[in-house]
């Protein structure tokens, strides 16, 4: 890159394999089938639960607190291991146990075997994003880090679009399980290259370096991402934002049984569709949220925030109006397409933003924060609100419980503007503390 400082001997990266945009493409692929891995079981939902007999609530729980408590606990620990040893080893191991415990999950017979499966699948994803956040932060200036942060967030439409693919078109064909078999062997077979790989020299863009004395336990570290909340307040309003981002997030891992048991649709039939949405309009959104957020900050006040809180308010009304209109109405695929949109949107602005606000030896656990924050009480509060309100709707006799349950649940990411709004008022106010 010609706009690095020249590197000495010991620094030089001779092999393309340590090149960043070499390690961009595998932690972009790793997230893709990071997320395909994660999201097959709402993928399979309509299978999956009559499979397994799961009730409403239980297949809940196991897209939400099974899942997200472990994958956002852990990520606090493996966050600040990520800014004290080597992460491509690290999210090597992490990629063996999710993988493993994928292929664990094909051969569940009941809730409490997938669950545990699920637990673990959490431990080992959570190596990936906080590892992956903090190795690009030092690949790429600040000035390009939200068109590479949301090149690295591809894998999120990317993966969630294939999983609903895979279910619609090879799942017939394979079966649930066995889908579940082949993707966890990929993973396994992957791990050879992230132990080929270089970790980057840390604060190599950055005029305040990372100390290389600094060892700081994960409490304390957690004490220092307070602080720097409270000093520098648009990251903490990025963070809050993020968690009402991510509640109706949570609530769409009902999506596929709320089209299938209240839209009418097939079940090949709109996994099929609503993993094609997911490929094209999911990568417009990330394709948008990086690229536009970086030519906004560079031009007007309030940063990648604002843009994304101007964004939002654009979009917010089609995804809340799109719970009320039939399938025969082309609205409601316009507002279902505009829905992912939005949805895919957020993930560059808000993550460069906190690698921007972090140290260089801070990112990883900040990264693993914000993580914490929106899994726990983002997608577990979304997704397991919505099968406990679907269950008690049902019991009271009410018509199309999922879809009043949907639309609860979608009302509370309204929030979701207000903080990242306010969040850009701090940022301007702010700016000077941007880490270069």
């Amino acid at each position: 890159m010609s706009n690095a400082p020249e590197l000495d001997a010991s620094q030089q990266l001779p092999n393309p394999v340590h090149r960043a945009g070499w390690v961009l493409s595998l932690l972009v692929f790793l997230n893709v089938l990071n997320i395909v891995d994660r999201n097959l079981l709402a993928s399979f939902a309509p299978q999956l639960t009559a499979d397994l007999n799961l009730s409403d609530f239980e297949f809940g729980l196991l897209n939400g607190v099974v899942f997200v408590f472990f994958y956002a606990v852990m990520g606090l620990f493996v966050g600040r291991l990520a800014d004290r040893h080597h992460r491509p080893r690290l999210i090597a191991a992490g990629l063996v146990l999710w993988s493993a415990l994928t292929m664990v999950s094909g051969a569940a017979k009941n809730f409490v075997q997938l669950a545990i499966a699920r637990m673990f699948i959490g431990v080992g994803e959570s190596a990936l994003t906080p590892s992956s956040m903090s190795m690009l932060a030092d690949l790429y200036p600040q000035h390009k880090r939200g068109a590479v942060t949301g090149l690295y967030y591809l894998g999120v439409p990317l993966g969630a679009g294939a999983s609903f693919v895979i279910a619609g078109v090879i799942g017939p064909m394979i079966g649930w399980r066995n889908c579940f078999y082949v993707l966890g062997g990929l993973g396994l077979l992957l791990t050879p290259l992230l132990l080929l790989t270089r970790d980057p020299k840390r604060g190599h863009f950055d005029v305040v370096k990372p100390d290389p004395l600094a060892d700081m336990g994960l409490i304390v570290a957690l004490r220092q991402v307070y602080t720097l909340c409270r000093e520098r307040p648009a990251l903490g309003f990025a963070m809050i934002g993020s968690v009402f981002m991510h509640i109706p997030i949570g609530a769409a891992s009902f999506a596929l049984l709320w089209l299938v048991r209240e839209r009418g649709f097939g079940e090949s039939e709109i996994q099929i569709l609503y993993g094609s949405l997911l490929f094209v309009f999911g990568f417009v959104g990330t394709f948008l949220g990086g690229y536009l957020s970086d030519w906004y900050q560079a031009r007007f006040a309030g940063g990648r925030l604002r843009f994304l809180a101007w964004f939002l308010i654009v979009l917010t009304p089609l995804l809340l109006g799109y719970r009320f209109v039939s399938p025969e109405s082309p609205f409601f695929y316009v507002a279902m397409s505009a829905g992912l949109v939005s949805f895919m949107a957020f993930y560059a602005p808000v993550f460069s933003t906190v690698q921007d606000l972090s140290p260089p030896d801070m990112r990883g656990v900040s990264t693993a924060v914000l993580l914490f924050m929106s899994n726990i009480l983002g997608i577990g509060l979304g997704a397991v609100t919505v099968g406990a309100l679907s269950a008690g709707y049902t019991a009271i006799d009410i018509a199309q419980p999922l879809t009043w349950s949907l639309i609860t649940v979608d009302l509370l990411s309204i929030f979701t503007v207000v903080s990242f709004w306010i969040g850009s008022v701090y940022y301007e106010r702010d700016k000077h503390l941007i880490i270069k």
